[in-house]
């Protein structure tokens, strides 16, 4: 018997911002950092833990090489990203400008950010690192009114094969299937 592994789910706006503040609050500087970072550029845990202070400080784009693809990507840095990393890095002590930025491993990151979810009152998701890189792709597409157009720029940025992989990975399909079943305003006799 084979036993399906249950993927990352995505955050809705108002569980992250929950998240955020609780890691903000509790000067949790690097799960902040991954989280924010995570949300807003959509790389994977083996980029975002090569980035390091030079990259992003003072920076209107992120360029790095990713290490699944081999592409060099170039992200640009909004203007509030770039202060909120500057803040944190002041806060954090300024370290050292080579260091990376996300000096944890993958096995501590998922632990840790299940651990802090559950405690920001964040309950009934599968989370885990992947999980702010599906974050970005949801907010992305109900920003862009869930639009088809979207779904194939969010495709290509994440290097998919196709667009149906897309709506399978940000969990779309099996959401439209359900709101087929929502025809409950057509019987008003």
């Amino acid at each position: 018997m084979t036993t399906k592994i249950k993927s990352a789910e995505h955050l809705e706006e108002i569980e992250l911002n929950k998240l955020l503040k609780y890691l903000y609050q509790n000067q949790l500087w690097v799960y902040y950092l991954f989280v924010r970072l995570g949300v807003s550029v959509a790389l994977r845990y083996s980029d975002l833990s090569q980035i390091t202070w030079n990259m992003v400080l003072g920076k209107s784009n992120l360029i790095l090489k990713e290490k699944k693809t081999g592409k060099v990507r170039e992200i640009p840095l909004h203007i509030e990203l770039t202060d909120t990393i500057a803040k944190v890095y002041s806060q954090m002590g300024c370290p050292e400008r080579s260091s990376c930025i996300i000096p944890l491993h993958i096995r501590t990151i998922n632990k840790q950010i299940k651990l802090y979810a559950a405690k920001a009152g964040i309950r009934g998701k599968r989370i885990s690192s992947h999980t702010m890189r599906k974050t970005f792709g949801r907010l992305c597409w109900d920003r862009n009114n869930q639009s088809e157009a979207c779904l194939v720029r969010l495709s290509s940025l994440f290097n998919h094969s196709s667009v149906q992989t897309t709506r399978i990975y940000l969990s779309l399909r099996q959401e439209e299937i359900q709101n087929l079943y929502m025809l409950q305003d057509m019987f008003v006799y």
